[in-house]
């Protein structure tokens, strides 16, 4: 369980951290954090997530929806509420279109974690989710098919998800997921361009499921 003002803290100071990188622009994208097993807070609809205040943030009943504490949620409630029914290990969600991520997601392309040992620690295999209306429970459903097992994910011609224990994890997660989509557009046109190994991959990933 977690105090609900610390937790307000690290999403606001998060949504300005987000905002400072360029990896949140204008009004877009959504935050939120568990409290506990019942629920959430999550950033509001239409703020700039970089000039947020702690008491600008919405409380919510995970299983219902129901807002307890607060005005109007992010339009992409639908999506944040699946995660947190569904995956008891998550205890954050961030959603944004950072650019390279989004170039992506518009050539109908994920991230390559396969290049450098960091993206497979980090991130493991990112997850495409097909393309449904933002905000709409088709979009919460797509990833809910596609949500077990990973941390990381391009949805389909809108923008980019990655999800963690807590709100520091989940940044550390996107910001990764953005450079790791970064060096992958840049590297378009090389054909010199070299994963690693099967037998490496395989040695980063056991080192990633023993650090845990």
């Amino acid at each position: 369980m977690r105090i609900e003002g610390e937790l307000r803290k690290e999403i606001v100071d998060s949504g300005r951290e987000l905002y400072q990188l360029r990896l949140m622009t204008g009004t877009g994208g959504n935050i939120s954090g568990r409290i506990d097993d019942k629920a959430i807070v999550i950033t509001p609809s239409g703020v700039c997530k970089g000039k947020m205040k702690a008491y600008d943030l919405i409380r919510m009943l995970i299983e219902t929806g129901e807002v307890t504490a607060g005005g109007k949620p992010s339009m992409e409630t639908p999506f944040h509420l699946a995660f947190y029914r569904q995956r008891k290990d998550v205890g954050a969600v961030i959603h944004c279109h950072p650019l390279f991520c989004t170039l992506l997601s518009v050539t109908g392309e994920t991230v390559r974690t396969d290049l450098t040992p960091e993206g497979l620690m980090v991130l493991k295999d990112v997850s495409f989710i097909p393309y449904a209306t933002p905000g709409s429970e088709q979009l919460a459903k797509n990833l809910a098919m596609g949500m077990d097992g990973h941390d990381a994910f391009i949805l389909e011609s809108h923008g980019a998800i990655t999800v963690g224990r807590d709100i520091p994890d989940a940044c550390h997660k996107m910001e990764t997921l953005e450079f790791l989509a970064e060096l992958q557009v840049r590297a378009r046109g090389n054909d010199r361009l070299k994963p690693l190994s099967a037998e490496e991959k395989d040695r980063i990933l056991a080192l990633a499921n023993n650090g845990k």
